[in-house]
Order: C-alpha cells, then sequence, then structure tokens
C-alpha cells in the first residue's frame, strides 16, 4: 500500500462544486469552524457540525480518501474518552459511575469526553475537505491577493506540495525494499526507509533552495503565478453566509445558555462503565497491532 493511500493529506483531482469554490472562502469556513467548535460544548451543535462537513465529501467526490484520513481518530477517540472517564477535566466535584476498589469512573467525564472528540472530529472533517479539494497554487493566488507577506505565503503553500512528493518517494521505497526480501509493511518496515526519505527531503530542498534564487525569490519586484484565481459571485455569498453562521452560533451559544448542556444530559452509569472498557480495550488492541506488524516476520 502507497503512503498516498495510508495518508490522503494532498489534493484530489475534481471538478465538483467544492473543488471550485474559492480558496478563500474555503478557509473562512475551516476558521469559521474552528472559532464554533472550541466556542461551544454543546455536543449536539458539534454533532451536527461534524455530519454537515461530512456531507461535503461525497459532494466532493472524496469521501474514501476522507474515510482513510480519519482512521486516526479511533486510537485519539478511543483513548480520549478512556482517559476523561477516569480523569474529567472539569472543577470537582465528580459524579463517579462504578467503583473498583480504588479505581472509580465517572459521568461526568463523559459528556467533555465527546465534548473534546466532537471538537476535533468537526474540525479535522472541514480541513481534510478543504485540503483534499484545494490545489496549493491556487490556494497561494489567493493569500497573495489578500497581502499575505510572500516567504509566509509560499511556506504555507509549499507544504502542501510536498507532502504528496513525500507520500509517493515514501511508497517507492518501500516497494523497492519489498523486491529484495526486505518487510515491506508494517512499522518495522518504515524505519528502514527514513534515512532514504530524509536524504532525499534534504537533496530536493537544496534543488529548491538553488532554483528560487535562480528566479528571484527574494526580490522586491511585482509577484506573478501562471494560475488566476476569482472570486465570483457566489464565493462571496458562501463566505459571508459561513461566516455571519458560524460566528451567530457561536454568540448565541454562549448568551443563550446553549454553551454547555451537561446538566440535561444524563448518561446511566452501567453505560458509562461499559464504554469505558470498550474504549480502552480498543485503545489498547490497537497498540497490540502495532506491536505485532512492527515485530512480524
Amino acid at each position: 500500500m502507497s503512503m498516498q493511500a495510508a495518508l490522503p493529506v494532498a489534493l484530489i483531482p475534481g471538478n465538483s462544486i467544492i473543488h471550485r469554490i474559492n480558496p478563500i472562502t474555503k478557509i473562512v469556513w475551516v476558521v469559521g469552524y474552528i472559532v464554533l467548535a472550541f466556542a461551544t460544548q454543546n455536543i449536539i451543535i458539534l454533532g451536527v457540525m461534524a455530519v454537515f462537513a461530512f456531507m461535503l465529501a461525497p459532494i466532493a467526490g472524496i469521501t474514501r480518501p476522507l474515510l482513510k484520513g480519519m482512521l486516526i481518530l479511533v486510537p485519539i477517540g478511543s483513548s480520549l474518552i478512556a482517559l476523561q472517564i477516569i480523569a474529567p477535566a472539569v472543577e470537582k466535584p465528580w459524579t463517579p459511575a462504578w467503583e473498583l476498589g480504588g479505581f472509580v469512573i465517572y459521568t461526568d467525564g463523559l459528556y467533555y469526553g465527546l465534548v473534546l472528540l466532537g471538537r476535533i472530529v468537526a474540525s479535522l472533517i472541514i480541513a481534510l475537505v478543504m485540503v483534499m479539494t484545494t490545489h496549493p497554487s491556487d490556494l497561494f493566488t489567493s493569500l497573495a491577493k489578500l497581502k499575505m507577506p510572500y516567504i509566509l505565503n509560499f511556506m504555507s503553500s509549499m507544504t502542501l506540495q510536498l507532502i504528496p512528493v513525500f507520500q509517493r518517494e515514501f511508497g517507492i521505497i518501500m516497494s523497492a525494499q519489498k523486491s529484495r526480501g526486505m518487510k515491506g509493511s508494517g512499522f518495522a518496515a518504515v524505519l528502514p526507509s527514513f534515512v532514504p526519505v530524509f536524504v532525499g527531503a534534504i537533496e530536493r530542498v537544496q534543488q529548491l533552495a538553488i532554483s528560487l534564487e535562480s528566479r528571484g525569490f527574494g526580490s522586491d519586484g511585482h509577484k506573478t503565478s501562471y494560475r488566476q484565481v476569482r472570486a465570483r459571485p457566489l464565493d462571496w455569498i458562501i463566505g459571508v453566509l459561513g461566516f455571519v453562521v458560524l460566528i451567530g452560533l457561536s454568540v448565541i451559544s454562549i448568551l443563550k445558555g446553549l454553551w454547555n448542556i451537561s446538566a440535561l444530559i444524563t448518561f446511566p452509569g452501567p453505560f458509562v462503565a461499559g464504554l469505558f472498557f470498550v474504549c480502552a480495550a480498543v485503545f489498547v488492541g490497537f497498540l497490540v497491532l502495532i506491536a505485532v506488524f512492527s515485530f512480524k516476520k
């Protein structure tokens, strides 16, 4: 399996309406999403945000790559909920759900664990949709029009462009190792690949530095771009609507008392205890799976 397939965080070519939206409009939505996600502790709002963001994936034709990118949430989410149940990130007193000797789990932790997980899921999904449907050069051109510092702009766009390059080189090296009788999968196969990947990265950076210097990267002249990005009326409508709705929901959530609804939601003790053991088992099983694949002959 190539690294591109295992870690799809690059542009997925397409011509959907999501792909055609101006990059600045997408950035407005991502920033608004993050602001709203961290401005509320309402798990219903966070759940709706995550569902809405995921609904953009079928429209853009990136459902499968998005699901692959979200696999990282399985160990993160299970460990987060398990840790919150045994040590809630709120002020005491905590409400015990189950106790065995000196080991206690609390119902308060489940709600705040779901809040933290909801923030991560909603923000990650909308960010992945933006990255997978935006050409780095288009993002660079759009940010340049907003008078973003040229060097910072270049660093941001170049990061997005180099990710798929390194993924492809990593996949090539893994395939070469497998053809020579070495391990071609698992973490044990990844470690020997680090040296050639880093060496190739250094050589690529050196070539890039020479190329930039020969093209007058540090000059004060007017900068141009081969790709031209123009904001359509629809982009302005979507951007303004997204900003107003997301910021408005943040303000309403706080002013109307919807910021935190933990007092309105009660989880049964047996349910909390069962979910804790499931999440703990998933996380431990994930660690065991990593160890097995790492040392598998």
